[in-house]
């Protein structure tokens, strides 16, 4: 399945790499690291450009999926010791290609918006593999496939993706094991800075890729634990959440690569549908949450 080769690759990428490298892989035309070596610094020329052969390896793999996935031309470039390697955010990235052209705009905004749900995907099948779930990987992609046929938009068959995988982890996985992948799949991904509000700084995030039209969020403490608890609104959600679930799992995944601890823990408490993909959502960060960061069901 596609996630034991995305891991296996990424396996062979981390052989390779040095905490303080002179060379990094870069994309020839953008100049931004790609997934899966964001941050990755490499020892020698040639070691890195073993990890630029890996990683259109790893792009090919997720590409027989879903062909809209963004093309790289992963090269190696030098760096000074010390030099930053971090990739620019979708938002960085549109902003130092600013234009007037509304169209122009618009088209880069959705290709950060796939590139996105293309990470998380990859993230969430290779966790699928570390953690033997060939069996609900296989179904994802069958229901995925099926799908697919019938998406006349090429562009939203990330977005089918991410639903369906949301959906199946949801119906065959426990809560511990959808948390402890969610968890893991998060550091698969480009490591954002420790947030005092992880929540809205998610929400902002998944703003500026049109996942979400709008949003609006309220702190406040739990005067039993003192602990904080954020009442979320959700306007115009990309990912279909008709239904009587929400898909939360890209919005869990990206929250979770910015709270402060690895182990701390977040949890959806309540759902509520107001039509038209609108969702109020209520989570909080005490530790004993758990649960409705892949699907969080309504409440009635």
């Amino acid at each position: 399945m596609v996630g034991t080769t995305l891991r296996e690759i990424r396996s062979r990428i981390e052989q390779l790499t040095v905490d303080d490298g002179r060379y990094a892989v870069v994309c020839a035309r953008s100049g931004e690291q790609p997934v899966p070596v964001v941050g990755e610094r490499f020892a020698t020329r040639g070691d890195a450009a073993k990890a630029a052969q890996a990683t259109e390896r790893y792009r090919d793999a997720l590409r027989r999926y879903d062909p809209q996935l963004s093309f790289y031309d992963p090269i190696v470039t030098e760096r000074q010791t010390g030099e930053a390697t971090e990739a620019k955010t979708p938002r960085e990235r549109r902003d130092s290609r600013s234009t007037n052209s509304e169209t122009g705009v618009r088209d880069r905004r959705n290709e950060s918006l796939m590139e996105f749900c293309h990470d998380v995907s990859g993230a969430v099948f290779e966790s699928l593999s570390a953690r033997d779930h060939g069996d609900v990987e296989r179904t994802i992609m069958d229901t995925y496939l099926a799908a697919a046929e019938t998406v006349a938009d090429r562009d939203l068959l990330c977005l089918v993706l991410l639903e369906t995988m949301a959906t199946e982890l949801e119906r065959q996985l426990s809560v511990t094991e959808r948390d402890e992948l969610v968890r893991e799949a998060a550091r698969h991904l480009a490591p954002a800075p420790p947030s005092s509000d992880p929540i809205v700084e998610s929400l902002e995030y998944l703003s500026s890729l049109s996942l979400v039209a709008g949003f609006g969020s309220t702190r406040y403490p739990i005067p039993e634990t003192g602990e904080d608890a954020w009442i979320v609104y959700v306007h115009g959600y990309a990912v279909d959440s008709s239904g009587r679930t929400f898909p939360t799992l890209p919005f869990g995944v990206d929250l979770l690569r910015r709270v402060d601890e690895p182990s701390s823990t977040f949890g959806v408490t309540e759902a509520n549908a107001l039509g038209d993909g609108n969702w109020r959502l209520v989570l909080t960060a005490q530790s004993t949450a758990t649960g409705g960061l892949v699907c969080a069901r309504e409440h009635r």
